[in-house]
């Protein structure tokens, strides 16, 4: 098992300008520390986590029903999960869309200053501090 980021180092990593990699790299690290909380908490073997028909909506309602995550956390999750989603699956994902959803994120403790013309900061910090709150439920 991997050791888990700090903040500075997904931040480090989160500095892509492609938004594609943005993207999906943010949600794969959201997605790995879910598995390490269905991993300890609930002793669901890695073998079945990393089969591809245990779907990350799947690992979401697990640690939702279980009361692990709720409020921001879980919205938060469910969005930069649908935002990996449209990146994953068209060639042309709808910008609109992309925009209204990291809108819809929630910081998860107080709201920092925004850089001027920084692309998709909000993104970048919102997936920082999900990362981080889940990773204290391992």
């Amino acid at each position: 098992m991997r050791k888990p980021l700090s903040s500075s180092e997904l931040k480090k990593i989160l500095e892509t300008t492609n938004e594609r990699e943005l993207f999906l790299v943010g949600h794969i690290y959201i997605e790995n520390t879910i598995d390490r909380i269905l991993e300890k908490r609930f002793n669901i073997p890695s073998k079945i986590l990393d089969n591809t028909r245990f779907i990350t909506s799947m690992k979401i309602d697990i640690l939702a029903e279980s009361g692990l995550i709720k409020g921001n956390i879980k919205k938060n999750i469910g969005l930069i999960n649908s935002i990996r989603s449209r990146y994953a699956h068209k060639l042309e994902p709808d910008e609109q869309k992309i925009g209204n959803w990291i809108r819809e994120l929630e910081y998860l403790g107080s709201t920092p200053k925004l850089g001027r013309n920084k692309k998709f900061e909000k993104y970048r910090i919102c997936v920082i501090m999900t990362y981080s709150a889940l990773d204290k439920m391992k």
